[in-house]
C-alpha cells in the first residue's frame, strides 16, 4: 500500500532545487506532507500498516495501526489519537469504491 497526503494550504518553494531552497521554507513543505509504503495486514477491525519507506523516516521498520470500518461502498480508517503540531487529535479518512 502507499500513501501520500498533502495539506491544502501548501506553498511552493521559492526555487525548484528543493535542497537550495530557504530552510523556512523547506520546513513548511516537510511539514504539510506525509507519505508512506509497505506491506499491510488485517487483523480484525484493525488494519496494520506495515511501513517500508516514508517522508518520516522514524516510522520506517514500524507498524502504524489503524481501526477499520466498512459501510456499504466506503472504508473508513482512523488513526489512534495522534499529535500534530501539538494538538492531540485523531486523523479520519473515508475511502469510497468508485465503480
Amino acid at each position: 500500500m502507499s500513501l501520500v497526503m498533502s495539506d491544502d494550504s501548501r506553498k511552493p518553494l521559492s526555487v525548484l532545487d528543493r535542497v537550495a531552497a530557504p530552510p523556512d521554507e523547506r520546513a513548511q513543505a516537510f511539514a504539510t506532507f506525509v507519505a508512506y509504503a509497505g506491506r499491510y495486514s488485517r487483523e480484525g477491525d484493525r488494519l496494520i500498516y506495515h511501513v517500508e519507506v516514508s517522508s518520516i523516516q522514524n516510522w520506517v521498520g514500524t507498524d502504524l495501526t489503524r481501526i477499520i470500518k466498512f459501510e456499504g461502498d466506503e472504508l473508513s480508517t482512523r488513526t489512534p489519537t495522534t499529535v500534530k503540531g501539538g494538538v492531540q487529535q485523531v486523523i479520519e479518512l473515508t475511502w469510497k469504491r468508485v465503480n
